[in-house]
């Protein structure tokens, strides 16, 4: 039996005992970086709050277990390597070099740069790094069931979530979206139903990196990417060595990290998407947010 151990839960603002889903299988998420800049001293904290996490919990369900490093504990950790942020960072710096060809010097380049910064404040690499680019196909996936489920829509060449459609939109933020509709003082997009429906889904000029998809040829919305890896790697590899406790729990796991400026509108709409795609009332069990770094 292990320790106790109590965690503060963003989604219920307050201090839960932490109970793993499967205690031989326990699983955390954490938004990583996005390769477009090198991190600073705020880049830091999360990478370090969370990996003394990730030590605590193997600590505490020591032993044998099914995880990549023959661990109980998975701890995965993304790298997001598309976004319209990489491609200004790519225009700006390399002008001269075809779009694609600067992405990738500018993602390579940061994504070395971070792996040193890790390793030089002596954290550990998590159990699962996936690349935003190595999981379209599951991207892809996701959204096809939103729309067949009702919840996003085709507009502009866009594929939208519609927010309305959860009603616990919200839960996480607190946010109420009927008073953030009668609060607005900016028109909404014309092609969206609702001001607060987000991006899963856009088309790529032709110099812009694309993948084919239903839709034409585009990328994927910010939110969609950690949906998508974090029930391929803690759910779709896993399911089948979970216990029957775990398996009783499809696409939930146990905890969601990052930083406070996360909460909204990241894991809010990281949670509509999971929660609306698998049909479960959660995604994670607890919801942790690190504070910013006052300097």
């Amino acid at each position: 039996m292990a320790a106790s151990l109590k965690l503060y839960n963003t989604m219920t603002r307050e201090k839960v005992d932490f109970q793993p889903i499967d205690p031989s299988n326990v699983r955390m998420y954490v938004c990583g970086p996005t390769v477009y800049d090198f991190a600073h001293i705020g880049n830091a904290r999360p990478v370090i709050v969370f990996d003394v996490l990730f030590r605590l919990l193997k600590h505490l369900y020591p032993g044998q277990g099914t995880a990549r490093d023959g661990s109980r504990v998975t701890y995965v950790r993304n790298i997001t390597d598309v976004d319209d942020k990489i491609n200004a960072r790519a225009l700006r710096d390399f002008p001269d070099v075809p779009l694609n060809e600067a992405i990738r010097a500018v993602t390579e380049k940061t994504e070395k740069q971070y792996h040193a910064d890790v390793a030089a404040l002596g954290c550990l690499p998590p159990t699962v790094e996936p690349r935003a680019t190595e999981n379209i196909a599951q991207m892809i996936a996701i959204i096809e069931t939103l729309i067949a489920k009702g919840h996003a829509y085709i507009a502009s060449g866009e594929v939208l979530f519609d927010t309305h459609s959860m009603p616990a939109y919200g839960q996480l933020s607190k946010r109420n979206l009927d008073d953030q509709q009668a609060g607005a003082r900016i028109a909404v997009e014309a092609h969206k139903k609702n001001p607060q429906d987000f991006v899963l889904w856009k088309l790529s000029a032709e110099n812009e990196p694309g993948w084919e998809s239903p839709w034409g040829r585009g990328r994927p919305g910010w939110h969609v990417e950690c949906s998508a890896m974090s029930d391929r790697y803690l759910w779709q590899e896993i399911k089948d060595r979970l216990s029957p406790k775990g398996k009783a729990k499809p696409h939930e796991f146990d905890i969601h990290g990052g930083g406070l400026d996360l909460i909204f509108p990241h894991h809010e709409n990281e949670i509509a998407q999971s929660c609306c795609a698998h049909g479960t009332p959660v995604m994670a069990n607890v919801w942790m947010h690190n504070g910013f770094l006052q300097v």
